[in-house]
């Protein structure tokens, strides 16, 4: 009988043990962090809108958990702040944030602004990657001679033009220009022998590619029209600007992938796909780190698939598209 009543005690013993484990490990499960998603400032736009259904649809993947976390999305502006140990947003409103409460883990969603944000990871290629991946394709293209277009005083088509007349002449190509898109130069690009034309890019309302690229077709130019995308918090890709058929996009927003788009229900677009990929990237790195300390969030970040060795676009990659009938259907990733 005493042996048998010291089991029973044993027992009850190693289950109070197991209990108190689960519980202590519950209420550890149960702590609560928050992700602020920036707002590009204190209103609201279309493109905060789809970077949040994005982040709000992985954030629902993931159950609201990250490893022993309970996760909860905020969004708020630059001036309405909750404390935060990681942050999401777009390079612009990230800049723009400056030092105040530095977050230990920072994520660039897209960029929007010519200079790159320093100490942060980055979802999508920025200016440098865009121009220098429309170069590579130039070249790949077999073009001969190249006459560069882009827009003054946009900073953003200006850095990608700078970023493809670098990579171009560093690839051996001749290139003519750049030319400002202010000066007219349809009869200049004729007088050039160019066989492929690349405008970096213009600011949203979309019309001055279209422009020019209709104006060299109706006066007899066969080669190749290109471009950039000089605003992507608006994008080509998220409009139905007009077209001259078969223009190619050299665009930082590669497709959703086809399991994204199943889950979904519906074809993510660019905005809604990149507020994806942020959100899980800040949810891997919080399960992996399994803490919410800056050393660890940050190093457990810098061996995500997402992120090159320098923090930048390593998944997402440049994509090229080209005008059919109106819209831009995608033709190959661009390294």
């Amino acid at each position: 009988m005493k042996r048998s009543g010291g089991w029973i005690l044993g027992l009850i013993v190693v289950a109070a043990m197991i209990g108190g484990g689960w519980f202590a490990s519950r209420r550890l499960w149960k702590h609560p962090v928050t992700i602020v998603l920036l707002r590009s400032g204190n209103g609201r736009g279309p493109t905060d809108d789809a970077i949040e259904r994005g982040s709000r649809f992985a954030l629902q993947e993931w159950g609201h958990r990250a490893g022993r976390y309970r996760v909860d999305l905020q969004v708020s502006g630059p001036d309405n702040l909750a404390a935060s140990t990681v942050w999401l947003g777009t390079s612009e409103a990230l800049l723009l944030l400056g030092d105040h409460q530095p977050a230990g883990l920072s994520i660039s969603v897209l960029d929007t602004h010519p200079i790159e944000p320093g100490g942060c990871f980055r979802i999508s290629p920025g200016c440098a990657r865009q121009g220098a991946s429309a170069a590579a394709w130039a070249r790949r293209s077999k073009a001969a001679r190249i006459f560069l277009l882009r827009d003054k005083p946009s900073l953003r088509s200006e850095a990608v033009a700078s970023a493809f007349e670098s990579e171009a002449r560093a690839l051996g190509l001749s290139v003519e220009g750049p030319a400002d898109t202010s000066a007219d130069p349809v009869d200049r690009i004729l007088a050039s022998g160019s066989d492929l034309v690349f405008y970096s890019g213009e600011e949203a309302p979309y019309g001055t590619s279209h422009k020019i690229f209709s104006a060299l077709r109706r006066k007899g130019f066969t080669g190749r029209l290109a471009m950039g995308e000089a605003d992507p918090e608006v994008s080509f890709l998220a409009t139905r600007p007009d077209l001259v058929d078969g223009t190619y996009l050299v665009s930082p927003f590669a497709p959703a992938p086809a399991e994204l788009a199943t889950a979904m229900g519906t074809t993510p677009g660019p905005h809604v796909t990149a507020g994806y990929y942020a959100m899980k990237a800040a949810l891997e790195a919080i399960d992996r780190a399994d803490s919410m300390h800056p050393g660890p969030l940050k190093e457990a970040a810098a061996r995500l698939r997402y992120f090159d060795a320098q923090g930048r676009a390593a998944l997402r990659k440049c994509a090229l598209y080209v005008a059919r009938g109106g819209k831009f259907e995608f033709v190959e990733l661009l390294e």
